[in-house]
């Protein structure tokens, strides 16, 4: 697994040049209503094993292969100095040591005085990524890297991001949860 950088400034970006990013925490995603079509992740408060004080947090789950495609979303004001970028990184972990996970996301960027309104505005098309759980051992934290359709997003758009989970396109029996995610972009 490689390393995961530091994050700088609000919006994890400060200044021109280099990169920023936006860290995608599960606490402050919207879960959809679980109309049809519209199923949410689970949102879990998860407790350490180790000696006290244990630590706390909070967690996407999605079920396991041949289960309902479940998702969990963000918004966010694109950052001043964005410039480009497309990427998507996903730290998540499943309680098993042998399957595919295949994660997706979807984009939509809203710029000022748009024709379409926020509300009816479409994301572009999906993009994604199968990645093998931690073969070792169970619960170990893996790293998944998403290529995004930006939806011709620039500086200072309302953005929507979905994360979702085709569990009909993996096979991962158990849930795997999601413990952040951190949208990565090169500022201007």
């Amino acid at each position: 697994m490689s390393s995961w950088s530091a994050l700088e400034g609000p919006f994890g970006g400060s200044g021109g040049g280099g990169e920023g990013s936006v860290l995608l925490m599960p606490g402050a995603c919207t879960l959809p209503d679980s109309s049809s079509g519209n199923a949410p992740a689970a949102l879990t408060r998860i407790q350490g094993t180790e000696s006290n004080p244990k630590k706390h947090f909070m967690i996407l789950g999605y079920d396991g292969a041949g289960s309902t495609i479940e998702y969990a979303w963000w918004a966010f004001p694109m950052p001043p100095d964005y410039s480009a970028g497309d990427q998507l990184d996903i730290a998540w972990y499943a309680n098993t040591t042998t399957g595919n996970v295949n994660w997706n996301a979807r984009v939509g960027a809203i710029t000022a005085g748009d024709a379409d309104t926020i509300l009816e505005h479409a994301c572009a098309a999906e993009a994604n990524v199968t990645t093998s759980v931690d073969t070792t051992e169970a619960n170990r934290v893996v790293k998944s890297t998403i290529t995004l359709n930006m939806d011709g997003a620039v500086a200072g758009d309302v953005m929507f991001v979905t994360i979702y989970r085709d569990p009909n396109d993996d096979t991962c029996t158990a849930d795997a949860n999601l413990a952040f995610a951190i949208f990565r972009y090169t500022r201007g």
